[in-house]
């Protein structure tokens, strides 16, 4: 049975492609597993790595090695084409679809909003209700789409328990713990991680007992930052330097944190709190009960990714640069939340810092929840209650399989 996946950038690979990969794997171990990363502006390069140490995968195609094979003149070879089936996974729908087309295989699509590839797709996955009618909206008939729940969930799997995960990191189990998580791409990290440490600091002023730990992303080598506060963004300047098997973040100011390189499930379950970008990460604390702050920094609007031809807009000369920054910061403000567990409630369940920032503006909101354990407490509960139940990557798989035998002439009901 040949299985297909498309994927992209940290996101998708990390929050979708993981917990499907699994839940196929166990109902399936014979099944070859072949996941494409497909372009994206979004992607950090490090996306087939990660896709391999995984596990349960087969074979791992880079954007490069989609196009050979999108491409291949007449037809492609290596694949048992019409005995399988394709499931999207983030990207640009047209790949999928076309790849789905070349290898004969029935298309299907997990999406949180609609496009105008839509039709491509067998069956398309939803995580809720609002998804379902953007995804209707845009000319999906209804019969084809499919309420399963948000895969971000089956995504988080803690691997150590809390106290033992602290007392490897040598954190006292019973002082707060602040987190940072300064995103999964080069360009974030390089930004916000001298920002969020230069407010931890400011948070920590009085607050002796404070604990604080950095989670860096396994799409990033640690080795390869550079800690310093980059132009029209305050922060602070830090070393990130290995002691046997762990790495340490050192600042300036003198405040030295342990860091950890992946485990981040680990880090979300061991903190108190956490200080954030917007990203897929939002979501995975919010179904572990994390609470947290999310800072979108637009003192350097331009260098954020957009999706479509908009990203290459800072390459024209003169006015690109300028003509960017104008759009990403219209649609950052105009979007009523960046967190996705604020996005699904439709309300503000953590605090959101936006705009042209300081870091005092982020510590002072960290400040305020550090110093209310009972709102902290309260923002768990509702953070856990908007993402709702596992189970979403079981379902899918069961799909996918279904889709996978009647495309190979197995039959099985609806």
């Amino acid at each position: 049975m040949e299985l297909v996946f498309t994927a992209n950038s940290p996101g998708e690979v990390s929050t979708w492609l993981a917990p499907v990969v699994r839940a196929v794997r166990a109902r399936t171990p014979e099944a070859r597993i072949s996941v494409f990363l497909v372009p994206c502006a979004f992607a950090t390069g490090a996306e087939e790595a990660v896709v391999r140490a995984m596990g349960g995968v087969d074979r791992v195609y880079s954007p490069a090695g989609y196009w050979r094979h999108a491409l291949t003149i007449p037809e492609v070879k290596g694949f048992d084409k019409g005995r399988g089936a394709l499931l999207y996974l983030g990207g640009d729908p047209f790949h999928a679809a076309w790849l789905a087309r070349r290898l004969r295989l029935p298309a299907l699509a997990y999406m949180e909003r609609g496009s105008r590839f839509g039709r491509s797709f067998q069956e398309i996955f939803v995580p809720d209700e609002a998804a379902r009618r953007r995804v209707v909206r845009r000319g999906v008939p209804e019969d084809r789409v499919r309420i399963v729940g948000d895969l971000m969930i089956d995504a988080v799997r803690p691997q150590t328990g809390r106290s033992q995960f602290r007392a490897a990191l040598g954190l006292d189990d019973d002082k707060p713990v602040l987190a940072v998580f300064p995103g999964s791409r080069m360009y974030e990290i390089r930004q916000a991680l001298p920002f969020l440490l230069r407010a931890v600091e400011i948070a920590a002023e009085g607050r002796r007992e404070l604990q604080c730990v950095v989670s860096l992303s396994p799409f990033v080598s640690p080795a390869d930052l550079d800690v310093r506060p980059v132009p029209r963004l305050e922060g602070t300047r830090a070393k990130i330097v290995r002691d046997r098997e762990r790495w340490r973040v050192v600042t300036e100011r003198g405040l030295e944190v342990p860091a950890v390189h992946g485990n981040s499930h680990d880090v979300m379950q061991a903190a108190d709190l956490a200080l954030t970008i917007p990203g897929s990460n939002t979501a995975e604390m919010a179904a572990l009960g994390l609470p947290m702050v999310v800072a979108l920094p637009l003192n350097l609007a331009e260098t954020i990714p957009l999706p479509g031809i908009a990203h290459y807009l800072e390459r024209l000369p003169w006015v690109g640069a300028r003509w960017k920054r104008a759009l990403v910061v219209r649609r950052a403000m105009l979007a009523p939340f960046v967190a996705w567990p604020n996005r699904k409630a439709g309300r503000a369940i953590v605090p959101e810092v936006k705009g042209f920032l300081r870091p005092e503006d982020v510590a002072l909101e960290a400040a305020r929840l550090l110093a209310d354990g009972k709102a902290r407490a309260r923002m768990a509960r509702e953070l856990r209650e908007v993402m709702g139940p596992a189970g979403a990557a079981g379902t899918v798989a069961e799909r996918l399989l279904w889709a996978a035998r009647q495309a190979a002439g197995g039959g099985g009901g609806r």
